[in-house]
């Protein structure tokens, strides 16, 4: 009887443990991702500074900030869209999750009304 029991808690709370192993996952993705830009960043900046306190003429030095930044977009905008990625498969499998729990749950109180409506009749 507890084993029944214990093994029906476990089923009905595998949507909640696969809800929080899917947030796990993408948090740790997005961990990933932030460390991987912050690293680029600093790394490009300190090139950056290193090319700029070489240059002795204005120009060169506004043609070196405008393809740091130029630079630096794409890189921010590669890596929003990894984010976004990320955050967008973890929807797809709460999503998923949420649906067929909900599922699982319809069908379980549709067959309890009829196995009620059985016995009753």
């Amino acid at each position: 009887m507890y084993d029944q029991i214990f093994n029906d808690i476990k089923t009905r709370m595998q949507p909640a443990l696969d809800l929080a192993e899917t947030n796990k996952k993408m948090m740790e993705q997005l961990i990933e991702l932030q460390k991987v830009s912050t690293h680029e960043l600093v790394n490009a900046s300190l090139e950056q500074f290193k090319a700029l306190s070489q240059v002795k003429e204005p120009k060169a030095a506004l043609d070196l900030q405008v393809a740091f930044y130029k630079d630096l977009e794409s890189k921010m905008t590669a890596a929003a869209e990894k984010s976004i990625a990320v955050i967008s498969e973890a929807k797809d499998v709460v999503t998923s999750t949420v649906e067929a729990s909900a599922k699982q749950a319809a069908d379980e109180v549709s067959a309890a009304v009829k196995k009620a409506t059985g016995k009753a009749a």
